[in-house]
């Protein structure tokens, strides 16, 4: 079975790249459609095809994808078109779908499912689409056109699959079915899972971390004024924040009007590898967005032995329980991340190390990569 990935970026993310390499050691052959964005290691199953940048390069691009599919389909393709300009990005988009001959369309962003109406004509009961949460949550609430095509496309997708239980029940306003949808968790490396953990030595103070990206979803805000609560009232904690890009203004403002400059220490991104140490020489990973699905770095988090505080956003409760394997407080609630916060603190090393093993065993439970591959085995072959 052909599965074509329409990924949006070569590589792309954590959980995507994970399904590629999973799939194709599986047996499936899998060929990833995106933008080169750097590079990628993919299992020798894999074929990629990357869309050039500069329209000549796009131009022989399709020229060179005409000739070798036959010129299948280039009526309807044109005649589906909405101009000169929107004629040439339908040829970026369908050409290599064709080319590709797939037995399955996944979209791995729901948004990509926008005016793809021939998509569905070209290839009825092919299309897979995942729901993730920007994508459900915000996105067709701020862009009314996506929206539309969610209500006009949603009941043609053969099968849907989301990264939680949250994220189908807030789809289902716009066409979703829970029968039709497979929830699949992300997987947390075999590595990780084997990984034995260790109580943390006991510190003077409260070594925190949050990784994530520069992004107003992230919540970092909420994160320090939440932090400026614990000051206040003589909690002693360093904050650790790990962040892809150049820090924002409005951020290094916040924390000098939070009086955190001397807690507060940014990394502007570093190697997966330095950031899973990182998290697990700190004592707690803070988690404050206001929107998330599932948070990878949250699961890597409890896989190294790192206890959790989260906001309850997307699925977060859905893998974390409060009080027992991790905290979890109201998004946008300074107070309630505080208290969240001054909980731990007030834990003994034991307390800490109980939790830590309660999270452990939970993913080990609902996060495997056997699992996983089963669930998505499955869900192609429906």
């Amino acid at each position: 079975m052909r599965i074509t990935i329409l990924s949006g970026s070569v590589p792309t993310t954590t959980f995507i790249d994970g399904l590629i390499n999973a799939m194709a050691e599986e047996g499936f052959a899998i060929t990833v459609i995106g933008k080169k964005t750097g590079d990628y290691n993919y299992h020798k199953k894999v074929e990629v095809i990357t869309v050039p940048d500069g329209i000549a390069e796009r131009l022989l691009f399709i020229i060179n994808l005409l000739v070798i599919t036959g010129f299948k389909h280039i009526g309807k393709i044109i005649s589906n078109s909405k101009g000169w300009k929107g004629m040439f990005n339908d040829f970026l988009f369908y050409l290599p779908i064709i080319h590709s001959k797939p037995d399955r369309i996944h979209l791995q962003w729901t948004a990509f499912i926008h005016d793809r109406d021939l998509l569905f004509e070209l290839f009825p009961g092919k299309v897979l689409v995942s729901l993730r949460g920007a994508h459900i949550n915000y996105t067709p609430l701020t862009t009314f056109e996506i929206r539309d095509s969610y209500l006009r496309l949603f009941s043609k997708v053969h099968r849907f699959h989301a990264v939680s239980e949250a994220i189908v029940t807030e789809a289902e306003q716009y066409g979703v079915k829970k029968s039709n949808t497979d929830v699949i968790y992300s997987f947390v490396n075999d590595a990780l899972l084997e990984k034995r953990i260790e109580s943390k030595p006991e510190k003077a103070e409260l070594h925190i971390i949050s990784v994530g990206r520069f992004f107003w979803k992230k919540g970092y805000e909420y994160a320090l004024d939440a932090l400026r609560l614990l000051k206040q009232i003589g909690v002693p904690f360093t904050y650790t924040l790990i962040a892809e890009g150049k820090t924002p203004a409005s951020v290094i403002y916040h924390i000098h009007q939070c009086g955190l400059t001397n807690n507060v220490r940014i990394v502007n991104g570093t190697s997966h590898t330095e950031v899973l140490k990182a998290i697990e020489r700190h004592d707690v990973l803070l988690l404050p967005s206001v929107e998330e699905g599932i948070a990878n770095v949250v699961l890597e988090a409890m896989a190294v032995g790192t206890p959790v505080i989260t906001t309850d956003v997307g699925g977060m409760k859905e893998v974390i329980t409060h009080g027992h394997t991790g905290y979890i407080a109201k998004a946008r609630d300074v107070q309630g991340i505080a208290d969240s916060l001054i909980a731990f603190s007030n834990l003994d090393k034991n307390q800490r190390f109980a939790i830590a093993i309660n999270a452990k065993e939970a993913i080990q439970k609902k996060h495997d990569k056997k699992m996983f591959t089963t669930l998505f085995a499955q869900f192609y072959k429906h």
